[in-house]
């Protein structure tokens, strides 16, 4: 049996974060220059059904037994065999490296399980069909952050930009030209399910004032989609201000993601805003070509350790 090597590229919500696991629509994009690669590799003359994990990003080096029924590799990988039926577990070896940090808004965990199950149905001789792999990679999700929306894992199943709202038909959407975005390491690291958390205790204990920023946030998606379609900059970035203050109103926000969407807004950025669960990991700064190398090195001389551009390209 040949060694089998899948890959998942991480995302960027550019609207609509944490209100869509709510049931508002959001918009995100494939951030397809960073990767979650996971080979498999035939383990010969181990003991049958041994499975061993290397993955130095997460500090594992184990076999899988030892991880614990609750770990979400465990957990993903046993989605998978119940999914196949497997009566007999294979013998192998995984390696996964991964160029996404982790607890950062740019979909690890949805990658690392994208990528995972690629590549073990691949192995096993049972590839999954996209529908496939996206339930099982939401139910990955659920485990690793409680009350997804979905949402992460669907962009990198299909690596295309969508316009997404939980129950509904998935839409991919895409600009008639290309968009360019910059994206900055606030430094801070929060797992997703502590804001998502978070917003769900405000929500309890205080809906009449959360709800008005959640309505909002609703029209904002649904009036930016045709934006997005036609790339019409102005819109896009001024809704991108918009959400940011209503993500911030939610507390969601945090003073070192502040100073930098302030920086990128000042340094020529047409909109900036966190992008993901927010209290810290990434922001997102649209801008055009003559604005990218302004963007960000301001947001480099504002204090983000790690700044890089990304495109979105029209359809071909």
């Amino acid at each position: 049996m040949p060694a089998i090597t899948a890959t998942a590229c991480g995302k960027l919500i550019l609207l609509g974060e944490h209100a869509v696991v709510y049931g508002s629509p959001a918009i995100a994009i494939p951030l397809t220059s960073l990767k979650v690669r996971t080979t498999i590799e035939p383990a010969i003359g181990q003991p049958q059904g041994k499975i061993h994990i290397n993955a130095a990003f997460l500090n594992i080096d184990h076999d899988l037994g030892e991880l614990g029924k609750d770990h979400f590799l465990v957990h993903t990988l046993n989605l998978l065999f119940s999914f196949l039926g497997l009566q007999q577990l294979p013998t192998c070896r995984i390696i996964l490296t991964s160029e996404l940090p982790i607890a950062a808004g740019l979909g690890s965990s949805a990658a690392i399980a994208v990528s995972l199950l690629r590549a073990m149905s691949a192995f096993l001789g049972h590839p999954l069909n996209p529908q496939e792999l996206n339930s099982l990679a939401f139910q990955s999700e659920q485990a690793v952050h409680g009350r997804p929306s979905g949402i992460d894992n669907t962009v990198i199943t299909y690596e295309k930009p969508i316009y997404y709202q939980r129950g509904e038909v998935i839409e991919f959407i895409q600009p008639i030209r290309e968009l360019t975005f910059v994206v900055a390491d606030s430094g801070i690291r929060k797992s997703t399910r502590e804001s998502t958390s978070q917003l769900a205790q405000n929500l309890a204990t205080d809906l009449d004032a959360i709800q008005p920023h959640l309505d909002a946030i609703t029209e904002l998606v649904q009036h930016s989609k045709r934006s997005f379609q036609i790339a019409d900059l102005e819109a896009l970035g001024k809704a991108m201000d918009a959400n940011q203050e209503h993500l911030a109103a939610f507390w969601l926000s945090c003073p070192e993601l502040d100073a930098l969407i302030l920086a990128a807004r000042k340094a020529g950025a047409l909109g900036a805003k966190l992008t993901g669960g927010g209290m810290g990991g990434h922001m997102v700064a649209l801008v055009t070509p003559e604005t990218e190398t302004a963007v960000t090195q301001a947001l480099i001389s504002a204090g983000s350790p790690w700044v890089f551009a990304t495109h979105l390209h029209p359809m071909e």
